[in-house]
């Protein structure tokens, strides 16, 4: 008797718990804008200022917003040594929707 009680129990949470989950409809991934240019030619041993990007994704209204705020950065330009690098961004949304990375290639140099 205890034990179909305590398995009645443990359904009726487990079914609770699934129904509070918030359902959304939202499929569209973010999409990752690039801002300044790209390539980027920096003079060696200065240091290198990068312009950023901004993130967009369409909210469940419809709307395009700007969730930048998502924005993650890997940067690896080192000034002081003539090179190829990359600045990497990527975001996810709210929704668990992942962005296509996109990179920016910064080119280290001597100017003459």
């Amino acid at each position: 008797m205890r034990t179909n009680l305590a398995i009645t129990v443990i359904v009726i949470i487990i079914f609770g718990l699934g129904s509070c989950k918030k359902a959304s409809n939202d499929d569209s991934k973010p999409w990752i804008e690039l801002q300044g240019y790209n390539p980027v030619y920096s003079e060696l041993g200065i240091p290198y200022q990068d312009a950023g990007a901004i993130v967009w994704d369409i909210n469940e209204a419809g709307d395009t917003v700007d969730i930048s705020g998502n924005l993650k950065t890997e940067d690896n330009v080192n000034a002081n040594e003539v090179g190829k690098y990359y600045v990497k961004y990527n975001a996810q949304d709210d929704a668990g929707n992942i962005a296509d990375e996109v990179t920016r290639t910064v080119y280290i140099q001597v100017f003459k």
